[in-house]
């Protein structure tokens, strides 16, 4: 309603009054350590003190306190309002910032402090509408339609060159799939180059293992051991029987396992680009 609209605008005010007494308190006397203090009465009133260094200048609060810039140029504390914008109060503060001793009564007009700025509120009101007018035909202006058409041709300029190299990686790639696979048939090793027994000794003594490698020998004790040991275990294998299966994958791609019947081992290798590279092995 009108009425509870009038009060909530009213306590505003108030605080707004409170606030700027104590800004003018705190700028003539900055090192008195003018403070402000709020409190609920049991009937349900907020009420205010004012507090030098801590000390609070009357036992009572008011109901705000407000600076009479206009008239005394005191510092009053209200206690009660009249009509209009009227309040009565006591003098907390005089003129020069000293404190007030005798806590004489007096009569102020409270200044509404938004009513100063009615005139540019409504100015502001008027210009918010008229840019508002303004900007319903001129939503976008011209540079913004020259940053707009920029963004455009950059745009189509970059489908453009990414349609082209995905046009040319394409070709390369029916051109080049066809040549590598003609160089992978006139490089592929014959199924008869695999040597099984070689191709173990070569496995088992540790070189197909990468450089970083625990098991990899390093020094000529280690290779030569490795070699010993590759042979044994490669004859001992073979008097238990091994199988070679050969798989030729169009000509470009050999395949071939080797399965140890005593250890129960299979060993794969691949034969392309003119060579036998062990891939893996099985238990």
């Amino acid at each position: 309603t009108q009425r509870s609209i009038n009060l909530i605008m009213a306590s505003s005010f108030a605080k707004q009054r409170t606030t700027e007494a104590l800004k003018h308190l705190q700028s003539i006397k900055p090192t008195d350590g003018f403070i402000t203090e709020s409190y609920l009465t049991t009937d349900g009133t907020t009420l205010i003190r004012l507090k030098r260094r801590g000390i609070s200048l009357s036992e009572k609060g008011y109901l705000e306190i407000v600076h009479d810039a206009s008239s005394t140029g005191c510092v009053v504390g209200i206690t009660s309002y009249g009509a209009g914008n009227v309040g009565r109060g006591v003098v907390l503060v005089e003129k020069n910032g000293a404190v007030c001793r005798d806590l004489r009564n007096i009569r102020v007009i409270l200044r509404n402090p938004a009513a100063s700025n009615v005139g540019n509120l409504r100015a502001m009101q008027q210009e918010r509408e008229d840019n508002i007018t303004r900007g319903a035909t001129e939503i976008i202006s011209e540079e913004d339609n020259k940053q707009i058409l920029q963004f455009f041709v950059l745009a189509v300029l970059g489908l453009i060159v990414l349609r082209s190299l995905t046009s040319a990686l394409l070709g390369l790639y029916i051109l080049g799939l066809p040549l590598l696979y003609m160089y992978a048939i006139s490089t592929a090793p014959s199924l008869e180059s695999f040597d099984a027994k070689k191709e173990l000794k070569r496995v088992l003594r540790g070189e197909n293992l990468p450089e970083d490698h625990p098991d990899k020998p390093r020094d000529w004790l280690s290779q030569t051991l490795a070699r010993v040991a590759a042979t044994v275990t490669t004859e001992v294998a073979g008097l238990g029987g091994y199988e070679v299966t050969m798989t030729d994958y169009l000509g470009a791609c050999k395949v071939a396992s080797v399965n140890l019947l005593a250890a129960n081992q299979v060993f794969y290798w691949v034969g392309v680009f003119g060579k036998w590279r062990f891939v893996t092995r099985r238990d």
